[in-house]
């Protein structure tokens, strides 16, 4: 990745954080103060690493707590994940799950896919931490394996079956309340951080060894599909799958056939249908989002043209005023001239 690009991860992960602040009355702007987010970015698909890291930090203090991570990853549910949450949803076995989320892992992250390894009897997942401060670092790396956890036995119930789970960090003043959550042998001081699991269900169906498993994804699935199912053109269920793609995830026409189950050559022939390319649906799907962006009190040019997986600032300014009669900046300056004058009103 270029140094100008920072690393991002899928703002889903801040989301049990809002809500740990609210319940300890930290103010939002308090919370946020040096991370370069603001409440509008917190809607978006993906958000730079360091500013998360920075919230991190910031609730950290603010809380005098240092179990963040551990908190957050507790409260994640599955419909958090849009996209990966549905492909999730229609996996039939455990290991159908495991490959699905390393394939698919740039829907979370663009730090490197965690490792599986299977054997007879155990299933390993190695999994990446990038560099950031301590408690940053220790706080994602709790968020990864509390989430799994959270998510494994809501997921495949009895199939999820953990045996040991290693930090890179040192152990925590808190780590009674690890042992108490994962309620299995914890190793710190790691050269990486992983998960162990049983493997003697992994390729079992998950409605067969879960009872209550099918009825839960069959739901979920509704839940997630819902806006899918309506769509009646392909243009438009294009524009669904470009509309949750994180921003620096490069989105081709291959990748997206894939995910709604047909080929690139189909999926061409039925846009040529109907009077549209792949290439011209990406390129209003990702000035959508700029001119979203756009409506912010404070943006960076520089950034959001690297968001949007632009080269540079010039590149992308060229195709928004392509796409829009206007540069970016002037966009921006008539809404905020129209949010100064919606006020004076």
């Amino acid at each position: 990745m270029p140094a100008s690009q920072q690393q991002t991860m899928t703002a889903s992960a801040v989301r049990p954080l809002l809500r740990f602040i609210e319940q300890q009355n930290i103010p939002l702007n308090d919370a946020l103060h040096g991370s370069n987010l603001s409440e509008r970015k917190l809607d978006s698909d993906r958000i730079p690493i360091n500013s998360f890291d920075q919230v991190i930090n910031n609730i950290a203090r603010l809380s005098q707590r240092e179990d963040i991570g551990f908190v957050a990853g507790q409260e994640l549910a599955l419909e958090s994940f849009s996209l990966l949450g549905f492909l999730l949803s229609s996996c039939e076995t455990g290991r159908d799950a495991l490959v699905t989320t390393r394939r698919y892992y740039t829907l979370l992250s663009d730090t490197p896919a965690p490792e599986i390894f299977i054997t007879k009897n155990e299933v390993k997942v190695l999994y990446h931490v990038s560099p950031g401060n301590e408690l940053a670092m220790r706080a994602r790396a709790e968020l990864i394996a509390s989430a799994v956890h959270t998510l494994g036995r809501t997921f495949a119930g009895k199939s999820y079956q953990p045996l040991k789970i290693g930090f890179k960090h040192a152990k925590p003043q808190y780590s009674s309340q690890l042992d108490d959550f994962f309620a299995v042998d914890i190793v710190y001081d790691q050269p990486q951080c992983w998960i162990s699991l049983a493997a003697e269900h992994v390729d079992k169906p998950l409605k067969d060894t879960n009872p209550n498993l099918y009825l839960a994804l069959h739901n979920q699935a509704e839940k997630l599909l819902s806006s899918y199912q309506c769509l009646q053109s392909s243009s438009a269920k294009v524009r669904h799958v470009l509309q949750q793609w994180p921003n620096q995830l490069a989105a081709n026409k291959e990748s997206v056939a894939e995910l709604l189950n047909t080929s690139p050559r189909t999926l061409t022939r039925r846009l040529q249908e109907e009077d549209t390319q792949f290439s011209h649906l990406l390129r209003d799907v990702r000035m959508e989002k700029a001119r979203l962006s756009l409506e912010n009190a404070s943006i960076d040019m520089q950034e959001l043209a690297h968001e949007l997986g632009f080269a540079d600032r010039r590149g992308f300014e060229r195709a928004f005023k392509q796409w829009s009669n206007q540069t970016p900046s002037a966009y921006h300056k008539q809404w905020k001239n129209s949010q100064v004058a919606a006020v004076e009103a």
